[in-house]
């Protein structure tokens, strides 16, 4: 067996891990999650993707994902026929080594609800259960738009695409909505608005910015994340009616019918929230840590 270390993936590479996904979300009845966008816009010069091969065979995959200074998510899988056989343990070895480096403090393992074998390794490995997130779709009936809710927002509520001027305003909804750190915040707010295939809209109340969501649209389905409302205006209906108006948008702009996204298991508001707006959980992961300490 041979591992590598990958500072970007070339399209044969990217082809041999979706297969790998393919064949072991088949064998085992899950569907794994990859982040499959961050997999092809890899960062130069950095060692994110680790790949193990018997011969010429991709037989193991691990990917980190690094979201914030402070941790590092890692997600990745073992070709059936060839567990027990301590390949993902030499893969998490090597991400752990380079999130050393990195001087990353902890590792968040990514473990899709009915994966068996993904636990009993977090469970060897000494990881502790964190949360568990929700993988939630909704698809357009019938090709009918969603609808706006009417809500006594309606008429006030403003939403507007992002630019590079709002970095300080989307770094602010960044940390008040998701408790980052400042530094954290604005790296992830330059990221969003220099992300060419990825939109984020702001939502204005009385010209004050008070929510705001992104969607990467890709293949007919679009994708949202990053969504947050500031606290004062949350159980008022914003949140609902910022969603829905953004999918009308997105609709009416592309047509797409299939709109995806995650929420924490244990945020029984905003899962009630997506759930009214026509979204069904489809399956859901869990979050295993490990501190690497210092």
């Amino acid at each position: 067996m041979k591992l590598i270390g990958k500072q970007g993936l070339s399209e044969q590479e990217l082809s041999d891990i979706r297969a790998l996904a393919d064949l072991c979300n088949a064998e085992d009845g899950i569907t794994l999650k990859l982040n499959w966008e961050m997999l092809s816009e890899r960062p130069a010069g950095v060692t994110d993707d680790f790949l193990m091969y018997e011969g010429e065979e991709l037989i193991g995959f691990l990917g980190i994902y690094s979201f914030r200074s402070t941790e590092a998510e890692i997600s990745g899988m073992v070709h059936p026929q060839h567990r027990r056989k301590g390949v993902f343990t030499q893969l998490a070895d090597a991400a752990t080594e380079e999130c050393r480096r990195r001087g990353i403090p902890k590792l968040i393992f990514i473990c899709q609800e009915r994966s068996v074998s993904g636990k009993a390794f977090l469970q060897a490995r000494g990881a502790v259960y964190s949360f568990s997130e929700h993988w939630m779709e909704m698809r357009v009936p019938d090709r009918q738009p969603p609808q706006v809710p009417d809500t006594r927002q309606a008429e006030a509520l403003e939403l507007r695409l992002a630019t590079a001027d709002d970095v300080e305003v989307l770094t602010e909804l960044n940390r008040q909505g998701f408790d980052m750190s400042y530094e954290d915040a604005k790296e992830f707010a330059e990221k969003t608005v220099a992300d060419g295939k990825e939109n984020t809209y702001v939502a204005e109340l009385g010209g004050k910015p008070i929510g705001k969501l992104a969607v990467r649209v890709d293949e007919g389905g679009a994708f949202i994340f990053g969504f947050c409302v500031l606290t004062e205006y949350r159980g008022r209906g914003c949140g609902r009616e910022i969603l829905a108006r953004t999918m009308e948008r997105i609709y009416r702009e592309g047509g797409t019918v299939r709109f995806e996204l995650e929420v924490a298991a244990d945020n029984p508001r905003a899962l009630g929230l997506y759930e009214s707006c026509g979204f069904r959980a489809l399956n859901a992961n869990d979050y295993y840590t490990i501190e690497l300490g210092g």
